[in-house]
């Protein structure tokens, strides 16, 4: 059982930490966020995602060449008597380049998903600190996550999306394009800079 002695430290800590939660200043503005704008208007993203985009486009395309080859490869078998010796070693031949070409179609896709995850790390992480920056400056306690594009009334989607917002209504609170703005001046200070690729 606790002595009194304690009972009362422990009523003095809370009343303190009650009272200096209450001195805190809590009467900073909320705001939005539109994110998926940001990532959209931001042209460092973009151009990596591009380029990404581009090196999956030309892999495909090598790996639908090696694949013709090997079919080409495969057209002796039709000639061979199953179970041969040269029909087994050209079935073994064929299906080793086959896994090869399976394995680093795997290694390159997930090298792939990797660089573009890490694209999108970098740029999320440029724009929290943007945000943060921005919040102090405008003394803004808390911003929300919101979405500004119109609804289509014809796209159910795009309605049930639209009904699920978190944000119903706002007035002048979008710090969308102040955010845009300061990534795109942070990211032209930083020209050839250190963003990973």
């Amino acid at each position: 059982m606790k002595s009194s002695s304690q009972i009362i430290a422990i009523v003095a800590c809370v009343f303190s930490l009650a009272g200096n939660l209450q001195a805190q200043d809590n009467s900073g503005m909320v705001a939005v966020l539109d994110v998926a704008k940001v990532f959209e208007e931001n042209t460092v993203f973009n151009n990596r995602m591009n380029a990404i985009k581009t090196e999956a486009t030309n892999f495909k395309a090598q790996m639908e060449t090696a694949q013709t080859d090997i079919q080409a490869k495969a057209e002796p078998l039709k000639d061979l008597k199953p179970g041969s010796p040269e029909f087994n070693a050209l079935q073994a031949q064929l299906e080793q380049e086959t896994a090869s070409l399976r394995t680093k179609a795997q290694q390159t896709n997930t090298e792939l998903l990797s660089r573009e995850a890490r694209i999108y790390y970098d740029t999320y992480q440029q724009m929290q600190k943007t945000v943060a920056a921005l919040a102090t400056e405008y003394n803004i306690s808390l911003i929300i996550r919101f979405d500004s594009q119109a609804i289509d009334p014809d796209k159910r989607d795009e309605v049930i999306k639209g009904v699920n917002r978190n944000v119903v209504y706002q007035k002048n609170l979008d710090l969308t394009s102040l955010v845009v703005g300061k990534m795109g001046s942070v990211e032209t200070a930083n020209a050839g800079g250190n963003l990973n690729q």
